[in-house]
C-alpha cells in the first residue's frame, strides 16, 4: 500500500510518527529507521533529515548514550556515514571527505564488527572515486581480516562488489568478473533478506559488469547488465543511483551510435531532475547535447549543452574539464555552420578554461587543448590565415605528443598498481597459509600423547574397576574436549566465553584423571571484560596451562594452576593472559630434560607456535610472551608465572551482522 511519500506502508507509518512525535530522542531514532531507506530511495527527503538529525544529535547529546545502550545503534556515528554516502553517491567528494573522517574515527573509537564494515565498505567506494587505489586496498584488507571472524554473506557479497571497483581501478577485468559473478551470486542466494542497502550494492554489482563487458567490447552484455541495474533501482526505488545506472546505459548506446535509444534515457534522467542530483542531471543535458548534434538537430543541441552549462557554472567548485567539453561541443557546431570566426572565440575560450600548462599530467586536458588547437588550425585555414594554421598545427602537434606521452606514463602507473596488488595478494595467500600451518601445529602441540595416553589409561582404569559411571563422565567430557580442539582449529578467534569454557574442561580432565583431585585451578576473568563479546586467539592460553601441568607440576602429588585474563588500562585492543602455577620452577625442570634426553622439549615447541601466531595475528614486532620466575622469601623456586599479550577483536557486533 503506498502512502503519500511514495514509500512502503512502514515507511509511511514511520513518517506519520515522525510528524506527531515531541521527545527528541524519538524523533532521532525514527528519523535513523527513515534514513536507512532515504539515503537509497529518497536523497531530497533524506537531506532534509540528515540536517533535522545533526542538530537534534548536538541538542541531546548528553541523553544519547542512553538510548544508544537499548537500541544498540551509533546515531552520531550512522549520521556522519549517511551523509558522506549521499555525498559520494552524488560524487561530491570534497564534501563527503569530512564525514567520512568523522565516521572512521568514531568506527575506530566505539564501533562493532558491522560498523567498521559498513564504514570501511563506504570509505573504499569514496576512496576509488578519487582514484586511490593503494588506500583502497589498504581498507579492502581490513575488511576481509574482519569477515574471518564475522563471516556473513550478507558483507561477504558487499565486498566483493568493492573488491570488483578496486580491480576494475587496475583494469584487471578478468578479477573484476569473477567478484562480481560473486557479488550476485550471494545477493541472489536468499540466504539473507535483503536491505535496501543490498538493493543499491546489486545494482553496483550489475553496473560493474557492464563496465566490465564494455571495456571487453562486449556491447551486447554490457547493455544488458546496464539494464539489470535500472530495472533493479526502479523496482525498489532506488532513486539516489538510477540516474548515473541511465547515463551509464546512455553512454553505452552512444558508444555504438545508437543516439535515438540514448535520448531516452538521458530524457528519463532530466523528466526525474535526477532526483536531486545536480551532477547528474548536468551530465544528461550534456549529452543530450551531444545526441542532438549527431541526429543533426544543432538547435536541440546548444540548448542542451547551455543547460549543462549553467549547471555545470553553478556548483560552488566549477569542473573546468566538463565546462571546456560543452565548450567545445559548441565551437563544432559552429564549425559545422561554417561560422569560423565565431569557431575560433569559441575555441580560444577552452584554452582559458582548461589552464593547461608545463605541469598539467591529465590525459583529458591535454586531449581537449590539442583538438582545440587543431580545430583553430582548421579554422584559420578555412579563413585563408595560412602561417596561423600551420602555427596551431604545431601547437597542436606538441599537446598531442604530451597526450601520448602522458597516456604511456599512466599506462604505466596501472601496470605498476596492479603488480603491486598481485604482489599483496601472493603475500595475503602466504600469511594465511602460514596462519593455517601454525593451526595445525598448534593443534598437534596442544594434546600431547602423555595427556591422551594417561587420560585414557586412567578411564581404562575405572572400566576395569567396574566403575562405569564415572569412566563415563570422564570419556564424555574427554571426547567433548577432543572435539571442541578439532573445531576451533577451523576458527581464527574465539569467544573469552569459550576460552574458559575449554580451559575448564582441559583443567578438569587434568585434575580427576592425572591428579586423582588433588590438582586445583581458578579461572579468573576481569569484570570489566564481557566474555561473550570478546574474542581471543584460538586455544591462546592452552599450551602454557598443558606446561605447566607437564613441567612444572609433573612428579608432585598436588598442584595449583592460576589462569586469569586482566583489562590492560589505556589499551583497548588487547587483555593480558596469566598461567601462573606453583611448580618447581624452570630450573628444576632444565635440569630434569638435561637428564632425559628423549624428552620432547614441549614447552619450547608450544611457546614457538603460540609467539609466531601472535606475531601473524597483530603484524607487530612486541614482546608477546613473557616468562617469570616465581620465589620465596629465601629465594627457592615456588612456581612460574607467564603473561601473555592476547589481541582482541569485538565477536559478537551490537546489532545484526547479516
Amino acid at each position: 500500500m503506498a502512502d503519500r511519500y511514495g514509500e512502503s506502508s512502514a515507511l509511511g507509518k514511520l513518517e506519520l510518527s515522525l510528524e506527531k512525535a515531541t521527545d527528541g530522542l524519538e524523533v532521532i531514532e525514527i528519523i535513523q529507521s527513515l534514513l536507512h531507506h532515504y539515503v537509497y530511495t529518497k536523497p531530497d527527503r533524506a537531506r532534509v533529515l540528515l540536517a533535522r538529525q545533526a542538530q537534534l544529535l548536538k541538542r541531546h547529546a548528553k541523553a544519547l548514550p542512553q538510548l544508544e545502550d537499548i537500541t544498540g545503534q551509533d546515531y552520531e556515528l550512522s549520521y556522519h556515514l549517511l551523509l558522506a554516502t549521499l555525498e559520494n553517491q552524488e560524487y561530491r567528494l570534497d564534501r563527503a571527505e569530512q564525514p567520512f573522517a568523522a565516521a572512521l574515527d568514531l568506527a575506530e573509537e566505539r564501533g562493532d564488527a558491522a560498523d567498521k564494515l559498513d564504514v570501511y565498505l563506504a570509505y573504499i567506494a569514496y576512496l576509488g572515486n578519487q582514484g586511490r587505489t593503494e588506500a583502497a586496498i589498504d581498507y579492502l584488507d581490513r575488511c576481509q581480516r574482519l569477515l574471518e571472524s564475522y563471516p556473513s554473506d550478507q558483507y561477504v557479497a558487499r565486498t566483493a562488489c568493492r573488491h570488483g571497483y578496486i580491480y576494475l581501478l587496475i583494469f584487471s577485468y578478468p578479477k573484476a568478473t569473477l567478484k562480481f559473478l560473486e557479488a550476485d551470486r550471494l545477493l541472489e542466494s536468499g540466504s539473507f533478506e535483503l536491505t535496501p542497502q543490498d538493493h543499491y550494492y546489486y545494482s553496483l554489482t550489475q553496473s560493474g559488469l557492464g563496465s566490465v563487458y564494455q571495456n571487453s567490447g562486449e556491447n551486447e552484455l554490457a547493455l544488458e547488465a546496464f539494464q539489470r541495474a535500472i530495472d533493479r533501482c526502479e523496482r525498489f526505488g532506488l532513486r539516489s543511483r538510477l540516474p548515473w545506472h541511465q547515463l551509464n546505459l546512455g553512454k553505452e548506446l552512444m558508444s555504438i551510435h545508437k543516439y535515438e535509444e540514448a535520448v531516452t534515457y538521458f530524457r528519463a534522467v532530466v523528466d526525474t531532475k535526477a532526483n536531486g542530483s545536480v551532477n547528474a542531471l548536468a551530465a544528461a543535458y550534456a549529452n543530450l547535447g551531444f545526441c542532438y548534434h549527431y541526429l543533426d538537430h544543432p538547435e536541440l543541441a546548444n540548448d542542451y549543452v547551455d543547460r549543462a552549462e549553467e549547471l555545470y557554472s553553478g556548483d560552488e567548485a566549477p569542473d573546468r574539464k566538463e565546462l571546456a567539453k560543452l565548450e567545445f561541443m559548441r565551437a563544432t557546431l559552429l564549425m559545422d555552420s561554417a561560422e569560423w570566426e565565431k569557431s575560433i572565440n569559441q575555441l580560444n575560450r577552452i584554452l582559458t578554461l582548461a589552464e593547461v600548462d608545463d605541469d598539467t599530467s591529465d590525459p583529458d586536458l591535454l586531449s581537449l587543448v590539442a583538438d582545440a588547437y587543431l580545430h583553430l588550425s582548421i579554422c584559420h585555414a578555412k579563413l585563408k590565415y595560412y602561417e596561423a594554421a600551420y602555427n596551431y598545427h604545431c601547437t597542436y602537434d606538441r599537446y598531442n605528443h604530451r597526450f601520448h606521452q602522458q597516456v604511456a606514463t599512466l599506462r604505466q602507473r596501472q601496470f605498476a598498481a596492479q603488480f603491486r596488488a598481485e604482489e599483496r595478494e601472493q603475500e595475503n595467500r602466504q600469511l594465511k597459509l602460514k596462519a593455517s600451518q601454525l593451526k595445525l601445529s598448534a593443534l598437534r602441540a596442544q594434546m600431547n600423547p602423555h595427556f591422551m595416553y594417561n587420560a585414557l589409561n586412567s578411564i581404562q582404569m575405572f572400566i576395569s574397576g567396574n566403575n562405569a559411571k564415572t569412566a563415563s563422565r570422564h570419556l564424555a567430557k574427554f571426547a567433548m574436549l577432543m572435539r571442541q580442539s578439532l573445531e576451533n582449529a577451523n576458527r581464527e578467534y574465539i569467544t573469552l566465553e569459550e576460552e574458559r569454557r575449554f580451559l575448564t574442561d582441559y583443567l578438569e580432565i587434568n585434575q580427576h584423571l592425572r591428579f586423582e583431585g588433588k590438582l586445583t585451578f581458578n579461572i579468573v576473568i576481569d569484570r570489566e571484560l564481557e566474555e561473550d563479546v570478546i574474542g581471543v586467539p584460538t586455544m591462546i592460553l592452552q599450551p602454557y596451562v598443558e606446561n605447566s601441568i607437564e613441567h612444572g607440576l609433573r612428579g608432585q602429588d598436588e598442584g595449583h594452576v592460576e589462569v586469569e585474563f586482566r583489562v590492560i588500562a589505556d589499551d583497548d585492543d588487547h587483555l593480558l593472559g596469566i598461567v601462573t602455577d606453583n611448580g618447581v620452577g624452570r630450573e628444576k625442570v632444565r635440569e630434569r630434560q638435561a637428564r632425559d634426553a628423549n624428552r620432547v622439549d614441549h614447552k619450547s615447541r608450544g611457546t614457538q607456535i603460540t609467539e609466531s601466531r601472535l606475531q601473524l595475528l597483530s603484524n607487530a614486532e612486541r614482546d608477546w610472551v613473557n616468562i617469570i620466575d616465581l620465589y620465596d622469601a629465601r629465594g627457592e623456586a615456588i612456581g612460574t608465572q607467564v603473561r601473555v599479550l592476547i589481541p582482541i577483536t569485538e565477536m559478537i557486533p551490537r546489532r545484526s551482522i547479516g
